[in-house]
């Protein structure tokens, strides 16, 4: 996937939750960008992370390119924490483009950094509580 044809989207879903400014940085790789900036993230795969820089300004590295190998393995790993809790209605279902696969991996990014849940099932919800906000499944 190409995030860069993204970049409205990336935009407007960052800077609706950091309110004082959002910097957006499209990289060849978000692993070596933290490695070479001293920030800690053992993923070599991650195709974004958010960097809080206050309480409300933050930077969003993203990859410019995300193999459809790496979107899969995330979504992948959404339907196996959605089965444990619903078996008839999977929540990874519902990303049925790549705009709610990246709308969804942007949130999901926020909710593990910004509001450091204890339990990716809880940030899992409250992804999909706000596209649903957002009406990504009114589409």
């Amino acid at each position: 996937m190409n995030t860069k044809e993204h970049e409205d989207l990336i935009k407007d879903m960052i800077s609706s939750y950091c309110l004082l400014s959002t910097e957006l940085l499209f990289v060849d790789s978000v692993h070596n960008w933290c490695r070479d900036n001293g920030i800690e993230d053992a993923d070599r795969n991650k195709p974004l992370k958010l960097i809080l820089e206050d309480d409300k300004a933050c930077k969003m590295v993203i990859n410019d390119r995300v193999p459809r190998r790496i979107i899969d393995e995330r979504i992948n790993a959404l339907m196996v924490r959605s089965a444990l809790v619903n078996v008839a209605r999977n929540k990874a279902d519902m990303l049925d483009s790549d705009r709610k696969k990246l709308a969804y991996l942007i949130l999901s990014e926020y909710a593990s950094t910004a509001q450091n849940p204890d339990d990716e099932l809880l940030a899992d919800q409250w992804a999909f509580d706000e596209m649903e906000k957002k009406g990504f499944f009114r589409e």
